[in-house]
Order: C-alpha cells, then structure tokens, then sequence
C-alpha cells in the first residue's frame, strides 16, 4: 500500500555564525572542564539570533521573548518557502500544516502567524505540537502522515523551528554548560504529499522516500532527566548526564521495532537518519547499533556545521541524505530523533 511521500526539505538559519570559541567567550566560562565542554564538543560553529556586538549575557525575559518571536517567525517563513520551491508548490498549496518548537512561546501559536506572513489558505488544517523537545517535529510528521492517509490528494508541511539563544541560561551547573555548549537555532520544513498527489506534475514528486511507517518509545521512569525548569520564569534547560547512555539504547530498541514489523534487519538499512543530538550520544548510538563511521556520517556533519537546533535537527540530517547521496528505488531509511519523557520518535522511510 502506498504511503505519503516527502517531496523536499527546506532550512534556514540565522544569518549570524558563531565558532564555538566564539560562543564560549559570549558565554564567559573560564576554567577548563567548561571550555572543554565547548572545544571537544564536534561542533565547529553554530548560527543564533544574537547581535554578534551588542550581545550581553543579562538579557530580560521580554528581550528573549522579542528575540524568541522576530527569529521564530523569519526562520519559520524561509523555511516553509524553500521546502515549498523545493516541491514545485505554491504556498497555496497546502491543506495541513503542523508546526513545532520548544524554545519559545507564541499565542497565536506560530501555524497561525505563517498562515498570515504566506497567505496561506484560510481554510488550512493545523496543528502546533509544543513542549515536545528535540523530538517534537517527528510527532509533526505524525500528524502530517495521519492526515494524509485520511485525506490523500492533500499536500501538507510540517515546520520545526527553534530559537535556542532565546532559551540559555548561566549558571554554575555543569548540565548547563553543556546546553549552552551545542544548542543553536535554526528552522526546516518537510514537505509532503498523499498518495493522490505524489505522483502529479511538479519539481520533486516522486524523488523522496515514503513514510512506510512510524513507532514511539516513551520511557517515562526518565521523565525527569530532560526538559526544561523556569527559575523566575526564564528557561533553564535539564540535561542529564545519563541520557547518553539511555538515548542509544532507546535508539537501538525503537530501530529494532521499526524494522521487525517489515521482515528487516539493520542490514536492509542503506540510510540513517538520526538527530544529531551531541558527539558522546553519537558514538553511543554507533556502538549500540553496530554503525560504521560512514553510516552517521550525515548526522556528524549536521552537528559539526549547526550543532544541535533541537526539533529541526533530524530534518537538517534528512536534507543532507537527499542532497548528498542518491538513493535507489526500494533502498530503505530510519529516522529517529530523540527528546524528553524520555522519547524515541522514528520512522521507516522508503524510496
């Protein structure tokens, strides 16, 4: 049975790259364990919505909040417009539209603010998935999935956008560090068609893979290793030092979940896409999964050239496997992002 199939990516990132010796200095730690954090981290810079000048590390919550906003809506725009040219579509197009973050707060919520930016049509289904972390735009793509199959000649968008630099917090806490160490910002849309119109006339139709299926892992005994706290209402990101660990053996499970529902193995596997979370989760997960360097190789350039956007990572590693390989009619993909509750959202893709 024919599945939706994704028909183009498109991303956008501040204009504003910052190496990470750079972004250490704009966060001002001075002993060695937290520098480290920021030097060994793979990532060699990343975009944010900062003034690279007039940045200073006291910033209001209504400061964060207009930055949070003005990026959110730019990122979110640019985004949806080049996964939209990607397809051959117009913004007209479209019949669904799910939009994601974490790192901020809209009301309206940010699927409304791109119906008025785009003009998107006035009789547009939504849905905005929020507080769902780095594996939020997976739940988006569920959504999207789910709505297609009900209605299969719509076209439909699903937009992970974040904006980290509106969300740091400085304080003593190694985990911290470690957050202001690899989150960046950064927006991407996928856009997607039903099995009525993958097939029309348009740039890009037929030239992604299907979304053949979808599972989750919720692990709720680790709840309270990942999110976010708010002291005195700013966010303050939770990052346990254990998730290494349990992120790859999470990853390893739902893979296997994913593949044994279709008679697969992981070596029927011909492209990984997994979030590029940070390095040390990363070389976990190959050793969970038995992956050779060049099998995550999309997922370290990701993180080495953006570091970690959150929910729109897993979607900035998918353009890169479609930009960079070719792959062949009945070749297969998984695709796993990673976020709190604890969370493993994936799919099966097939071209």
């Amino acid at each position: 049975m024919a599945m939706p199939r994704i028909l183009a990516v498109g991303t956008a990132n501040p204009p504003n790259r910052f190496t990470q010796a750079e972004a250490l200095a704009l966060a001002g730690y001075a002993d060695e364990r937290r520098r480290g954090f920021f030097l060994n981290s793979g990532i060699e810079g990343r975009y944010l919505a900062i003034d690279r000048d007039g940045f200073r590390p006291t910033e209001s919550l209504d400061e964060l909040q207009a930055r949070y906003r003005k990026a959110s809506v730019e990122l979110g725009c640019q985004a949806l417009r080049k996964g939209l040219a990607g397809a051959g579509r117009s913004p007209r197009d479209l019949h669904f539209l799910a939009t994601t973050t974490c790192t901020g707060r809209l009301c309206p919520s940010l699927d409304a603010i791109l119906i008025r930016e785009l003009r998107l049509r006035s009789d547009l289904q939504r849905v905005h998935v929020g507080d769902t972390g780095c594996a939020s735009a997976m739940v988006a793509l569920q959504q999207a999935c789910n709505h297609l199959q009900a209605f299969p000649d719509h076209l439909a968008a699903v937009v992970a956008v974040e904006v980290s630099s509106a969300s740091y917090y400085l304080d003593d806490d190694l985990e911290t560090a470690v957050a202001n160490a690899i989150f960046a910002d950064g927006a991407a849309a996928v856009i997607l068609a039903g099995t009525g119109l993958a097939g029309s006339a348009g740039a890009g139709a037929g030239d992604g893979p299907e979304i053949v299926a979808h599972r989750t892992l919720v692990r709720p005994e680790y709840l309270d290793l990942m999110g976010f706290t708010f002291p005195a209402g700013f966010q303050r990101i939770l990052l346990s030092k254990d998730i290494r660990h349990i992120a790859a053996g999470m990853l390893a499970e739902l893979t296997d979940e994913l593949l044994k529902g279709h008679g697969l193995t992981k070596g029927d596997v011909q492209h990984w896409i997994l979030h590029s979370a940070g390095r040390r989760v990363i070389e976990q997960a190959q050793r969970q999964l038995g992956l050779s360097d060049g099998q995550l190789a999309h997922a370290r350039t990701v993180l080495r050239q953006y570091g970690n956007m959150s929910s729109a990572t897993v979607l900035f590693v998918l353009r890169e496997v479609l930009q960079t390989t070719t792959p062949q009619a009945g070749e297969w993909g998984v695709m796993i992002a990673l976020g709190p509750g604890f969370a493993a959202e994936g799919a099966l893709l097939q071209w």
